[in-house]
């Protein structure tokens, strides 16, 4: 919080752009999949590895990154972290096999989990309280808002420059970016908390709030990414788009995920319930998902059904992420509790995806996938409701 009890507005856009510029990472790489398999002989296992080292990273290292944020500094880290990932995009735009293309990506994903551990803190240090639901939740958009730019982008990228160019113009605007985030954060004040303890990381995991809001962002995740991932594919086989369209349909579709954010933070802020946010979105997405894999849903409801879902579906982040300073407990331990959602929001994001995949191989079919969705929702709800009375308490 700043001591003044203003807003420095421009640093929350800048921790923003910082998770978005994550986010290019993310997004660069399915594009590129069939290239870098011919370039590099990469085989299917390999590629799937390439793809998903950024959930695996996160969803292994959230909270033991959140605890290094609050040890040497939000600032510092989050610095660290930027660099970290153009470092890490400069070696893969040179690697000649798969396993130097892997070990880049690993160096991406350590960089990309202590970024987005260390910018929500960044943010609430910047905000006064009564911005910290609006701030957090234009923080939320970062990854919708950094996947959709670089779906869009990539085509061009790729045609003119090739995916060793992407990477490295991606490790460019990296650089680039971490320069310009060092100077305008140079007075923020962040100071390093160097008597972080055992005790203190105690504190935190003993806490059952920023669990329920990790297991609700897993179950949200799961809905999100088990929808978006396969989308492309799924209009492809079953409504006769082109693969171009397809993709087109879908970055569009992620991007509106970015407004929801914001409609999410606004709601918050005008004093809607977090746990009646969750529980709700978690059900409508439940709902919608079952929609969009029903044939007996005409084709352009289905699309528009997706379009609600991802616009609905932005609610959810910004409410978790507004729990965070909540069920912090104390701003010292606002990085571990950061650590912990983000671990969930990978957890389910790691796996969302193949159980989508594991339900339609074995059902030989779509017409029954969003089921995994729907329970998913049914999960969300519930946690919903168990947060409620754990914040009647506080």
């Amino acid at each position: 919080m700043t001591p003044d009890g203003t807003t420095r507005w421009g640093i929350v856009v800048l921790a923003t752009m910082a998770g978005m510029m994550g986010a290019l990472q993310v997004g660069k790489v399915p594009p590129t999949i069939p290239t870098l398999r011919a370039d590099l002989a990469l085989g299917l296992v390999a590629a799937g590895w390439v793809a998903s080292t950024f959930n695996a990273v996160s969803a292994a290292l959230g909270v033991a990154a959140g605890t290094v944020t609050d040890r040497f500094g939000h600032r510092r880290i989050l610095l660290a972290g930027v660099l970290c990932m153009a470092v890490g995009s400069l070696l893969g735009g040179f690697a000649l096999g798969p396993a130097t293309l892997l070990g880049a990506r690993l160096l991406e994903g350590l960089g990309f989990v202590v970024t987005v551990v260390a910018a929500p803190s960044i943010i609430v240090a910047a905000t006064a309280q009564r911005d910290h639901r609006v701030a957090l939740s234009i923080w939320g958009s970062y990854l919708p808002a950094g996947m959709a730019l670089m779906m869009l982008v990539s085509p061009v990228l790729l045609s003119a420059v090739g995916w060793r160019g992407l990477w490295l113009t991606n490790a460019a605007l990296l650089a680039a970016f971490a320069l310009v985030l060092a100077v305008a954060t140079r007075n923020l004040g962040a100071a390093p908390k160097r008597g972080a303890s055992l005790a203190d990381i105690r504190a935190t995991l003993a806490r059952p709030g920023p669990w329920l809001l990790s297991a609700c962002f897993a179950t949200y995740t799961v809905q999100f990414y088990g929808l978006m991932t396969w989308l492309p594919t799924f209009m492809a086989e079953t409504m006769g788009r082109t693969t171009t369209q397809a993709a087109a349909l879908t970055a569009a579709i992620i991007a509106i995920n970015v407004p929801g954010n914001l409609i999410g933070g606004w709601l918050l802020h005008r004093g809607v319930p977090r746990w009646r946010m969750l529980a709700t979105v978690s059900g409508s997405l439940g709902l919608l998902a079952l929609g969009v894999f029903s044939p007996a849903v005409p084709d352009d409801l289905k699309i528009f059904m997706a379009f609600a879902f991802s616009l609905i579906g932005g609610a959810l982040p910004a409410s978790v992420l507004a729990g965070a300073p909540v069920h912090s407990p104390s701003p010292a331990q606002l990085g571990a509790t950061n650590g912990v959602i983000v671990q969930g929001s990978n957890i389910g994001s790691l796996f969302g995806p193949p159980l989508v995949a594991a339900l339609v191989a074995s059902l030989g079919g779509w017409d029954r996938s969003g089921w995994i969705l729907m329970g998913s929702g049914l999960v969300g709800i519930l946690l919903a409701v168990t947060l409620r009375q754990v914040e009647r308490r506080l």
